[in-house]
């Protein structure tokens, strides 16, 4: 199979070469337009900053964060704390916390004085929504949790009368995931509805949800943004550690989002058995790129699995047991083929009709704008 000269993409990833070996996916970063260049970063962070004091002016908060536990996360609260932001710290828990992540949220949100709601998902709930994606066969597992995150903190940011989300995002270890390797659109309600009814039923009653529209109507009516605040720096995971244990005592994990032993498990071994995605290769381009590792390095670790095979077997069966299914029922779904998202229910009609409404809306306001100066 080959692989990208530069990064270690594969054509697992659904990418393709050129004449000079290099993948589609590089091409496409090195064609984006970034958030910020690193040339302007110090002043456009200084200048993010100075716009979020301004939107949370006379508020006892400024903006909504959330707080995984993760790396990302975490350093993302201690950056926004440092630079004299006040942010009010919200964690779903889905119930796949591990306990490592337990103590960082605790050592973050202690450490730095901050106030943190959070969301409990009835749990019976979200594993009935949860193992109807199992079932179905659809390869983002993690749709709901992401869904779930995502609708808790623009809940928050409503009933706190807030502007501005603050996010881990960032470009150095995040970008656009190769097509295929999970389902487009994290707001997709009806997509999670569709693949919940045709499965477990399960009820949807404490699962934070919000829709597409939801989500576009929440940032253009109340005009709450995201913002990405570790694109505004330069981000280095390493550095992030450590900065982070001399803080507040953060305690390390291994592997990207391995601070879920859903998030462990799937990406560790059900996208490498199901699906033939081995999501190190993306992790580990970006890392690539973004100077952080060598090409070599990553090959070299490619070689090894994904994570121990001991701890992969134990959280197999703590998955399935917490699942309330067995292990030869699991192995049974892992054998049938996988299915689209695409063939149940999803917003994508909804979405482009949206769309094109307010690009018609665009183009009408500007035509008035020519006609009248206004």
């Amino acid at each position: 199979m080959s692989v990208c000269v530069r990064c270690v993409l594969d054509e697992s990833a659904n990418v393709t070469f050129d004449a000079d070996g290099v993948c589609t996916f590089c091409h496409f970063l090195d064609n984006r337009k970034l958030a910020v260049s690193p040339a302007n970063r110090e002043a456009e962070f200084a200048r993010i900053v100075r716009q979020i004091k301004e939107l949370g002016r006379g508020r006892r908060y400024d903006c909504v964060m959330g707080l995984s536990g993760g790396i990302d996360s975490s350093y993302a609260v201690l950056v926004a704390v440092r630079a004299g932001l006040r942010p009010l710290v919200v964690h779903v828990d889905n119930g796949w916390n591990t306990e490592l992540a337990v103590l960082n949220i605790e050592r973050v949100v202690r450490g730095l004085d901050l106030d943190l709601v959070t969301h409990v998902i009835d749990w019976e709930e979200f594993r009935g929504i949860q193992l109807s994606l199992l079932r179905a066969g659809v390869v983002d597992l993690e749709l709901v949790s992401d869904h779930a995150i995502i609708a808790g903190m623009y809940h928050t940011a409503r009933r706190q009368r807030l502007k501005v989300i603050v996010t881990g995002d960032n470009e150095a270890t995040e970008s656009v995931l190769p097509e295929g390797w999970n389902h487009h659109r994290k707001t997709d309600l009806r997509n999670i509805r569709a693949i919940n009814r045709a499965y477990e039923r399960a009820p949807m009653t404490t699962f934070p949800a919000l829709s597409s529209v939801g989500v576009a109507l929440h940032r253009r009516l109340l005009g709450i943004r995201n913002i990405g605040l570790l694109s505004y720096t330069d981000y280095n995971k390493e550095r992030a550690f450590t900065e982070l244990e001399r803080a507040v005592g953060y305690r390390r994990y291994a592997g990207k989002h391995f601070e879920s032993v859903i998030t462990r498990f799937y990406q560790g071994y059900i996208l490498p058995t199901k699906f033939g995605i081995d999501k190190r290769r993306y992790h580990y381009s970006l890392l690539i790129r973004s100077g952080q590792m060598t090409r070599e390095e990553a090959l070299a670790d490619l070689e090894n699995p994904p994570y121990p095979p001991h701890l992969a077997a134990a959280d197999k069966i703590y998955v399935c047991k917490k699942f309330g299914i067995s292990v030869e029922e699991f192995d049974r779904m892992m054998r049938e083929p996988p299915r689209p998202h695409s063939d149940f229910a999803s917003d994508d009609a909804l979405m482009r009709r949206l769309i094109g409404l307010l690009a018609r809306a665009r183009s009408v306001r500007a035509r008035v704008k020519v006609f009248t100066g206004v």
